[in-house]
């Protein structure tokens, strides 16, 4: 991977001041959205990378992004890194219901675990059926509560005042660690 941490900051930066271009062509705004959510996968995986030092990503990063704090500004990059994954991958999934989706799915597989591995315990129809609404009631009540935060964070990042101010302070990171 040839992608340095200026690079992958700067392509962020750019994708989420896409509220700049959807005034100037509506497609180029989705696009940058769509592409946004992998630019946003990356940039997570970067961040969690270095703030872990799992080192992981070695090549991938930056000697730039080792030497952070010879800039005293370099200090504030990470934060910055994570609001931008966090935006980036919010846009365009803040409306899905997965929480509904994966409790079903999990329900229903919670049910054929239990008929598959306990046959001889779960032997009638009804008592499976009550285990499967009990496991994915559970399921999706926890779920929602994390959906609902999830949404509430994407919507406030994704108001276009915070997102641009979140796209040029990242694009400024990423040009600093070119200047390094």
């Amino acid at each position: 991977m040839v992608f340095s941490a200026g690079i992958i900051l700067v392509a962020g930066g750019i994708c989420a001041c896409a509220p700049l271009f959807k005034r100037v062509s509506q497609a180029l705004g989705r696009a940058l959205s769509v592409l946004g959510f992998a630019v946003g996968i990356l940039v997570l995986i970067v961040a969690v990378d270095y703030a872990l030092s799992l080192g992981f990503l070695s090549g991938a990063i930056s000697d730039a992004v080792a030497s952070s704090t010879s800039s005293p500004y370099l200090k504030y990059f990470l934060p910055a890194m994570i609001l931008l994954g966090i935006l980036l991958i919010s846009r365009p999934i803040r409306n899905v219901r997965w929480a509904s989706l994966l409790s079903l799915a999990l329900g229903l597989l919670i049910a054929y675990f239990l008929r598959t591995f306990l046959p001889s315990i779960f032997t009638s129809t009804t008592v499976l059926v009550v285990v499967f609404l009990i496991a994915t009631l559970a399921i999706y009540v926890l779920l929602r509560f994390v959906e609902d935060i999830f949404e509430f964070v994407g919507s406030v990042l994704a108001f276009p005042p915070i997102a641009i101010a979140i796209g040029l302070v990242n694009i400024y990171f990423g040009i600093l660690f070119f200047s390094i």
